[in-house]
C-alpha cells in the first residue's frame, strides 16, 4: 500500500474528522457515522454536498447533511413490529474506523468500517464496509456481506444531501415510472415530465434510475448501482421549523437524491451486495 499523504486529521466539536486533499478534490469524512461531509472538486472549488449550518457535532447525534449511512434499514423499514428501533438503523450513530487508505494516480481511496454491525433489532453476523474514492468524481460504495447461516432482510441507503442555489429553480432529469408519495400515505403517482420541487417532497421512485441529474446553475450527476429505488426528499419550511439541526430556510438550498434499497433485499448466506453512488 502506498503512503497516504493526502489524508490529515481534524476535529469539529466532539467529532474526529478525516480531511482528504489531492490533485483532484478535497473531501471531509466524520468518523462518527462514517459520514462524508464535503466533496469539493478543484475544477471549480464548489462543494457538491450540503451540510446544515445547524448540524450538531456532539459525537452522539446523527449529522444533518452530507451523506448519512442508513443501515441495516431505511427509515423505519426494519421488518419488525417494534417502535423502539432507531430510524435509519444504528451505524450512523457509531464510531467508524479507517481500515485502509491509498493514494494513486486517480485519487485517494479509503475503506472504513463501523464499530459493530450488531445492534438493537439486528443480531445477524454481517460485515459492513464503506469504500470511498476521492478523485475527479466521488465514488461511494456501501458493501454488505452476510456472514450468517440464514438469509437476512436488508434495506439501506446513501442518504445524500446536495447543494443547490434555489430549490424552486431545480430541475431533475433521469427519473421515470411510478413513485410512492410518503406525504400522501404512499399513494402511487407517475413521475412528472418536468420535475420541479414546489413543496414538501418525500418520494420513493421504484424505477431504479441509473443517472439522475440535478440542474440549478451548477450541474450535479448522481450515478447509482446496486439499488432498487431513488428517494427524493426536501422537508420544506414547516418541517425545517420542527428540526433543531436545520434553520428555517435550510430547505431552500438543499435536495436529497438518495440511492437506496427500500424494497427489502433478501441477502443469502455469504452473499454480498454493493450499494454504489458516484457524484459527477
Amino acid at each position: 500500500m502506498n503512503s497516504t499523504t493526502s489524508i490529515s486529521k481534524s476535529k469539529r466539536g466532539q467529532n474526529d474528522l478525516l480531511e482528504i486533499e489531492n490533485d483532484f478534490a478535497k473531501a471531509t469524512i466524520s468518523l462518527f457515522g462514517g459520514h462524508i461531509l464535503s466533496y469539493i472538486p478543484k475544477t471549480d472549488d464548489i462543494d457538491r454536498l450540503w451540510l446544515s449550518e445547524a448540524a450538531i457535532f456532539d459525537g452522539k447525534t446523527a449529522i444533518r447533511g452530507g451523506i448519512p449511512i442508513c443501515w441495516p434499514w431505511f427509515g423505519n423499514a426494519h421488518n419488525q413490529d417494534r417502535d423502539d428501533l432507531p430510524s435509519h438503523g444504528f451505524v450512523r450513530n457509531q464510531i467508524w474506523t479507517l481500515d485502509s487508505s491509498e493514494d494513486s494516480s486517480t485519487g485517494t481511496q479509503l475503506v472504513l468500517s463501523p464499530q459493530s454491525t450488531v445492534g438493537p433489532g439486528w443480531q445477524f453476523k454481517t460485515r459492513l464496509q464503506l469504500k470511498v474514492m476521492v478523485g475527479k468524481t466521488l465514488v461511494v460504495e456501501l458493501i454488505t456481506r452476510n456472514l450468517d447461516k440464514q438469509t437476512i432482510d436488508l434495506n439501506c441507503a446513501l442518504h445524500s444531501y446536495f447543494r443547490v442555489d434555489d430549490i424552486e429553480q431545480v430541475t431533475l432529469t433521469g427519473l421515470s415510472g411510478q413513485y410512492l408519495d410518503k406525504t400522501k400515505d404512499y399513494e402511487a403517482f407517475e413521475t412528472p415530465d418536468v420535475y420541479r420541487i414546489k413543496d414538501e417532497t418525500d418520494r420513493v421512485h421504484l424505477h431504479p434510475a441509473i443517472l439522475v441529474e440535478i440542474d440549478n446553475g451548477l450541474h450535479i450527476g448522481v450515478r447509482s448501482s446496486g439499488h432498487d429505488s431513488i428517494v427524493v426528499w426536501n422537508p420544506w419550511e414547516q418541517n425545517c421549523l420542527r428540526m433543531k439541526d436545520m434553520n428555517q430556510d435550510s430547505y431552500q438550498t438543499m435536495i436529497c437524491v438518495e440511492s437506496a434499497i427500500t424494497q427489502t433485499l433478501k441477502l443469502e448466506s455469504n452473499q454480498e451486495v454493493i450499494l454504489k453512488q458516484q457524484i459527477i
